[in-house]
């Protein structure tokens, strides 16, 4: 019993949060339009279809995988709604989830891992560039939240796309490590 206590401990001490500056209303449209996007599936679970659109931002075609190109995408149909400029989004223009946290832990600052609603939370398979990234909606007791998640299957349908998931912040997701929060200072 002493091992998966280690283990545990281990993981939590390496999870980090970073804050990043973001104007308030760029993070409420955006969660607003990514909250539009629930219930938009994959044509044949192969990442196509009406999901294509998150990947058009990056010139990928379907086929691709899109957690963190939907989450950009949502900032992006922000910004251009509320006739901001594409500086204005506070994540990196990336498709891959773990770039969003370099950039975070390189630009951002380091601050208390505590989940806010907003904040993203990255997924990492051990020692490569790959991951899953969600986005914070609510914020619920022992460490749940609930997310707005691209690119994942829905247990009800069996169909691949975009749903809500509750999450714990300090559990692994199949053979993902957490790796930490991105969250965003209002300004």
């Amino acid at each position: 019993m002493v091992f998966p206590l280690l283990f545990i401990s281990t993981e939590l001490y390496a999870q980090e949060k970073y804050n990043l500056e973001a104007k308030k209303i760029v993070l409420n449209q955006s969660r607003e339009i990514g909250l539009q996007q629930v219930g938009i599936t994959e044509k044949s679970n192969h990442n196509d279809g009406l999901v294509v659109k998150y990947l058009t931002p990056f010139g990928l075609p379907e086929g691709n995988p899109y957690c963190a190109a939907g989450i950009y995408w949502t900032f992006l149909i922000a910004v251009q709604n509320l006739q901001l400029s594409t500086n204005d989004i506070p994540i990196p223009k990336t498709p891959l989830a773990n770039q969003i946290f370099n950039y975070a832990k390189n630009k951002g600052k380091k601050v208390k891992l505590s989940p806010k609603i907003n904040d993203l939370i990255i997924w990492r398979k051990s020692n490569t560039p790959f991951g899953h990234i969600e986005r914070i909606i609510t914020i619920e007791d022992r460490h749940w939240v609930t997310t707005l998640a691209f690119n994942i299957k829905s247990e009800i349908t069996g169909k691949e796309g975009v749903y809500l998931k509750k999450r714990n912040i300090l559990h692994p997701l199949g053979r993902l490590s957490i790796r930490g929060l991105v969250g965003f200072q209002e300004l």
